[in-house]
């Protein structure tokens, strides 16, 4: 499950932002996912529950919201979601071809995950991390 690797990342990334604020308590995770990163949401929250278990996070409430993947083809001009491409994304891809011309497509949004909030419990307010984590 590639879930578990992206996972990783946000687990790491959170922790990080946790150690950057004096080890404050997290109380709420805010990620966004790609649609071309073909994660499960189920899988997701699995992966951070097991992840965080014995760690600081754990019990840290995971809000997940997905984004729309882009990509575009350079040789036939096609634009479209991962949505346009069908059944062809029942996992992560190692690459996508465009329907219309059988070429390669340059995924140009939605490819990871990115850590979009950390709410820390003992301030009550929120600290974006706007990076992302993932694309594999």
């Amino acid at each position: 499950m590639h879930e578990y690797g992206l996972m990783e990342d946000v687990v790491h990334a959170v922790l990080e932002t946790r150690r950057q604020a004096g080890g404050s308590a997290v109380a709420r995770v805010r990620i966004e996912v790609g649609e071309f990163a073909v994660a499960s949401r189920e899988s997701l929250e699995t992966a951070f529950e097991v992840l965080t278990r014995g760690t600081p996070l754990e019990g840290t409430h995971l809000e997940i919201s997905e984004v729309t993947g882009q990509a575009t083809c350079d040789a036939c001009g096609f634009e479209g979601s991962a949505a346009d491409l069908g059944d062809e994304l029942s996992e992560p891809p190692v690459l996508v071809l465009c329907p219309r011309c059988g070429a390669p497509l340059r995924v140009t949004s939605g490819a990871g995950i990115s850590v979009i909030d950390v709410q820390l419990e003992d301030r009550g307010r929120s600290d974006p991390k706007d990076s992302d984590h993932g694309g594999t």
